[in-house]
């Protein structure tokens, strides 16, 4: 379950529009670019690292799994305890279908009725333990969604403001998916990009 919202999240940056970038990046060892001193119209962000430690994305994978984790562990006793019932069920009838011979019709009439019903009953019972499951991970989904939304907003309003800000023609996106196999350290804007983002991440925390 881990690995699945840990692609599901991947997948949502990979949305973001890229462009190539042609040039091979430079050997030369330089800083990596602040907000303020990059001047080229054309900037980057490797999209791994801004995953792996935008602390907004971090809480809400660890929320989604707890709750994924809750959710799978009481449906899980409920399924061994229908478990439980239904292997007694079936020792009983098997006692029953051994001992038949020397029951008496009438009564053997109303043990049928009885187990009859109870094997109805628990028909129902695991049909509302599989709408339960459903359920889970249908719900499971859409707070996926909501939260891929709230962090493709967060991270596409900042990148807009930012560009606007600073007159950036592209930002460019390297990583999953993204179209820039090499690039300048000085075009790299993803620790700043970060670091800005994780401050308004904790500044809105606190409000809350």
């Amino acid at each position: 379950m881990n690995r699945i919202l840990t692609i599901a999240f991947s997948f949502l940056f990979a949305s973001l529009i890229f462009v190539s970038c042609n040039k091979p990046a430079s050997t030369e060892t330089v800083a990596p670019a602040t907000l303020d001193t990059v001047s080229d119209k054309i900037v980057f962000i490797d999209i791994d690292t801004l995953i792996s430690k935008y602390n907004l994305y971090i809480d809400k994978k660890s929320e989604l799994e707890a709750q994924s984790k809750t959710a799978e562990t009481a449906l899980a006793g409920k399924i061994e305890a229908f478990q439980k019932r239904v292997a007694k069920f079936q020792q009983e009838l098997a006692q029953i279908q051994q001992n038949a011979a020397n029951i008496a019709p009438v009564d053997l009439k109303k043990m049928e009725e009885k187990y009859g019903q109870q094997q109805q009953n628990l028909a129902k019972e695991e049909e509302s333990l599989m709408k339960q499951r459903d359920n889970a991970a249908l719900d499971l989904d859409k707070k996926l969604q909501e939260t891929q939304k709230d962090l493709q907003k967060k991270i596409d309003d900042y990148l807009a403001k930012i560009a606007e800000e600073k007159g950036y023609h592209f930002v460019l996106m390297k990583g999953a998916g993204g179209g820039v196999m090499f690039g300048k350290k000085t075009l790299d804007i993803t620790d700043a990009t970060l670091k800005q983002l994780n401050e308004d991440y904790a500044s809105n925390k606190t409000k809350e």
